[in-house]
């Protein structure tokens, strides 16, 4: 991973081959102290994907395998008890040019990855578990 800050305070953050994307980007995040939007594009070898499931209250994961165009990557990234926690979300196209979807888990990236983070001051953000679903939502103090 490689990462440049631009004047106007976006960064660029690029991928290389074998990088887990949520590993890397909670690193840089970890460095920077960043918080804010994440946005990006490349191709991925496999990924974990899950679909969180509300009435099990647990997400659904499942490996996919393969090469992939990494269509779409979005997501945002808050700090919850000094940590970066990196929710991101992807559409991945196949070969046969259908698509594939939902929350990341983790990857391997195959060509690269080139993501664009745009920072957003707001320390009041943070993640809290919701009771209803059990997952850490957003929470501004």
């Amino acid at each position: 991973m490689e990462y440049r800050r631009a004047q106007n305070g976006v960064y660029a953050v690029v991928l290389h081959t074998g990088d887990d994307p949520i590993e890397a980007l909670t690193e840089f995040a970890r460095r920077e102290r960043i918080t804010g939007a994440v946005f990006g594009i490349g191709a991925l070898e496999w990924a974990e994907i899950g679909y969180f499931d509300v009435h099990k209250k647990q997400y659904l994961v499942r490996r996919v395998d393969g090469f992939f165009e990494l269509l779409s990557l979005m997501g945002n990234i808050v700090f919850v008890d000094g940590e970066p926690v990196v929710h991101i979300h992807i559409i991945l196209g196949k070969p046969d040019y259908s698509t594939v979807g939902g929350h990341l888990m983790k990857g391997k990236v195959s060509v690269t990855g080139e993501i664009f983070v745009f920072p957003a001051d707001i320390p009041q953000l943070t993640r809290e578990v919701n009771p209803e679903f059990g997952l850490k939502l957003w929470k501004v103090e």
